[in-house]
């Protein structure tokens, strides 16, 4: 055995920098012990909440909710009731009366694709006769649709619940299970409607694109006509571009659909992508695959 491991074995532990199993317990910090999650329910000893869940806490009450306050309908102007849980002012528009939401109009009357009839009841501040009906206010082209406080009767009036059921489909995709003179009405109010705005015009483009169907020229005028209005050319070429993607291999109803739309985009003043040349790759590298 060589001089340097005798040495190292008459060393002692201490110059080694080892402890003993003693001395390292001695450090080692106390572990806090974590709560149970009966113990989490159950902060009170002795008092198991599981099981008595629905009785108050041993010197603990519960304050009852607030009692409902009055105020009078703004449509009807009967005493109503606001649940504890409703602001007092956020329930309806004062401003807002049954005139400004329905009018009275002869039941023979032409009924639009959209209108909404409302029929079996009647309001009592806006009586009507036995051949008569409300007619919802909103719906023609060129209007904002039917308000919200149109809605307040949803759970008074089932006719009012119906109109609420056809109408939440306004601008979205459900539309696609509506009869094609609908969803045609639908649309055009949409694009028509004097509150669109940028994003709304290309929401509502992108969701006519992403249904299974051709939108017919005159539609296509509505959504050029809204362009027009928010000076957004750019759309125009994008929505044409769509209808022409959507059928790549049947150039004839592509051509169809220009040669219908030619009267609008030559008052319009709308090109179309060949015509810009934006069907040909950069640096002359042929056409796009599209």
């Amino acid at each position: 055995m060589s001089a340097l491991i005798k040495k190292l074995l008459n060393t002692s532990t201490m110059t080694l920098g080892l402890r003993s199993m003693s001395e390292v317990t001695k450090v080692q910090p106390t572990v806090t012990r974590i709560p149970s999650y009966t113990d989490q329910l159950n902060p009170i000893p002795g008092y198991d909440y599981k099981k008595t869940e629905s009785h108050p806490l041993p010197g603990i009450e519960f304050k009852g909710p607030p009692p409902a306050e009055t105020g009078i309908h703004a449509v009807t102007g009967e005493v109503v009731k606001f649940p504890y849980f409703h602001c007092k002012d956020a329930c309806y528009d004062e401003s807002v009366t049954i005139q400004d939401l329905v009018e009275v109009i002869p039941a023979d009357s032409e009924k639009g694709p959209i209108d909404i009839w409302l029929d079996g009841f009647e309001f009592p501040d806006l009586p009507k006769g036995p051949d008569e009906v409300y007619k919802v206010k909103g719906t023609a082209i060129g209007e904002v649709g039917p308000t919200p406080d149109m809605w307040r009767y949803n759970n008074e009036y089932p006719a009012v619940r119906e109109a609420y059921m056809f109408w939440r489909k306004y601008g979205t995709v459900r539309t696609d299970n509506l009869p094609e003179e609908q969803f045609d009405a639908m649309w055009m109010h949409f694009f028509n409607n004097p509150l669109l705005d940028t994003y709304e015009l290309r929401r509502g483009c992108n969701i006519v694109h992403d249904l299974d169907m051709i939108p017919e020229p005159s539609l296509v005028e509505h959504m050029f006509h809204a362009c027009r209005r928010l000076n957004d050319y750019p759309m125009t070429i994008r929505i044409l571009e769509g209808i022409k993607n959507k059928i790549p291999k049947d150039p004839v109803v592509y051509q169809w659909v220009l040669q219908e739309l030619a009267p609008v985009m030559e008052e319009l003043g709308i090109k179309t992508p060949d015509e810009l040349g934006l069907h040909i790759a950069p640096e002359g590298k042929g056409p796009l695959p599209y």
